[in-house]
């Protein structure tokens, strides 16, 4: 929720903004309009991408007033096409019990999104939860909307906290977010740990660095926009996991902070997330450059959408295109399956 209290009008949200050219002194005064409920021209070239709450140095979250000022125009993405995903994504049936084995792990519904990612070693020997019932609905603020997100947050909890578990590892950064930032913010109680993959990933690399061939390899990492919402730690056990395996991260200027949303358009066939007409080409196209620029070799993803997004793009400038989980297991020397898109 936007804090009114915390905003004293610098402009920084606006100004740092990629998609957007304001001045300091233009950006403070454009976000005051906001503020007051006056009518900005600016609104629609928003493209959610959560980056002017980190911005924000007096944590107001001004993401979140766009957001509600979004939703109050009612018109950032096409009505039929809202309603039809929120009917989408709505579990239709409670969650299935679960007897827990190890540990746990939430996959939301990312083996629909790729099924060939969530496989091998580092996903055996795990309770997985998966489906409807654990989706985070952090798409709908993508679409211009907070109350589906919010209206279905607690049910939400509430099925994950039904397996019983004390913690929970959450692969996909939508859900890590939801979780440990946007929920809490909301007064919702999460009764149980919430692990990112980050974690995981770290901790099973260090029990098994016997087996680890480094793989020597420079890769750019696609920053998903849900990492707006973590704490700083999650970017630090990243690197832990790219010194583990042999991994050397670029510097390149779309990176960290000043990173660039992958620009998705589709959440499934034939759906388009973005029609209200921004051409969002040109941000991938600079993003696949300065990643090639700064000498990397592969692109690496957490969010199964990023990678949905950029693939194509990143693979016809010559780059390989590999999830995190894909390079870890690549580093156990395990082979990859053949469906998985180059």
């Amino acid at each position: 929720m936007f804090d009114a209290a915390r905003c004293d009008f610098c402009g920084d949200c606006l100004a740092q903004c990629s998609y957007m050219e304001f001045s300091p002194e233009e950006a403070g005064k454009e976000f005051q309009k906001l503020v007051q409920g006056d009518e900005v021209d600016w609104l629609h070239d928003c493209i959610t991408c959560f980056a002017c709450n980190e911005y924000c140095s007096k944590e107001a979250r001004p993401f979140d007033l766009i957001l509600k000022r979004l939703e109050e125009g009612g018109n950032f993405a096409d009505g039929a096409l809202l309603q039809q995903m929120a009917e989408r994504f709505e579990a239709k049936s409670e969650p299935r019990p679960v007897e827990i084995k190890g540990k746990v792990m939430s996959l939301c519904v990312m083996t629909g999104n790729m099924p060939w990612a969530p496989q091998g070693q580092l996903f055996e020997d795990l309770t997985i939860l998966k489906g409807l019932p654990y989706f985070c609905h952090v798409l709908f603020a993508h679409m211009g909307n907070e109350s589906i997100m919010h209206q279905r947050m607690q049910k939400a909890v509430e099925n994950l906290a039904q397996s019983g578990a004390e913690e929970i590892i959450f692969v996909h950064e939508d859900c890590y977010a939801l979780l440990q930032d946007i929920a809490p913010r909301a007064g919702i109680d999460v009764p149980f740990k919430v692990v990112h993959f980050f974690e995981y990933l770290r901790d099973y690399l260090q029990e098994h660095r016997d087996r680890i061939t480094p793989l020597q390899m420079k890769v750019a990492y696609q920053r998903p926009c849900a990492s707006r919402h973590t704490p700083a730690e999650v970017e630090n056990t990243l690197q832990e996991i790219f010194s583990l395996i042999g991994v050397e991260r670029v510097k390149r200027k779309y990176d960290g902070i000043d990173a660039l949303c992958c620009g998705v358009e589709a959440a499934g066939p034939n759906l388009k997330l973005f029609p209200r007409g921004k051409n969002i080409e040109p941000f991938k196209d600079r993003n696949i450059a300065d990643a090639r620029d700064n000498q990397a070799e592969t692109m690496v993803y957490l969010c199964p959408m990023c990678f949905k997004s950029l693939h194509e793009k990143a693979h016809a400038a010559g780059l390989h295109n590999y999830m995190i989980s894909d390079l870890c297991r690549l580093a156990l020397g395990e082979e990859l399956p053949e469906e998985k898109p180059l």
